[in-house]
């Protein structure tokens, strides 16, 4: 019984050897991070241009064979040199969104063939297109970062 009590009270103050330093640095917890700016949530950034609008990646699936061969992802910014084109970018966003997945979605179901390299031009031209059409023409300029095929 003498035995158990020694160890209880060895490890009592082993226990308080352990606590000590991380109470003489303040013991408290660390603050949190953060958060992380638009940008930097998306991964690198594709210019440290004022102009360019990152956009998240667009993506749709590729078919062949009656069945689900992968995934194409785009990722792209838009280079909107005037600030008030910037402001109706973010006003527009789930709409552009929505143009550019159609616009992937018609590409990935039409015009690309299973197992060939995706033709950037094409896919470029398809989401100026809509970026035209829903900010106006000439207002900004599709750039693309990666074209993408994730296979099955």
């Amino acid at each position: 019984m003498k035995t158990l009590d020694h160890i209880l009270r060895l490890l009592a103050v082993c226990a308080l050897f352990c606590a000590a330093p991380a109470h003489a640095l303040g013991g408290a917890p660390a603050a949190p991070a953060p958060e992380a700016a638009p940008e930097e949530a998306l991964g690198r950034s594709l210019s440290h241009a004022r102009s360019y609008v990152r956009i998240e990646p667009i993506r749709a699936s590729v078919q062949a064979d009656y069945r689900m061969r992968g995934l194409l992802q785009v990722g792209l910014a838009l280079d909107a040199p005037h600030s008030r084109t910037r402001q109706t970018i973010a006003e527009r966003q789930l709409w552009l969104r929505d143009a550019y997945s159609q616009a992937m979605l018609m590409y990935s179901g039409r015009m690309y063939r299973w197992g060939d390299i995706p033709d950037a031009d094409a896919i470029a031209r398809l989401l100026q297109a809509e970026t035209d059409r829903l900010i106006g023409p000439g207002q900004a300029t599709v750039v693309l970062d990666t074209v993408i095929i994730h296979a099955n």
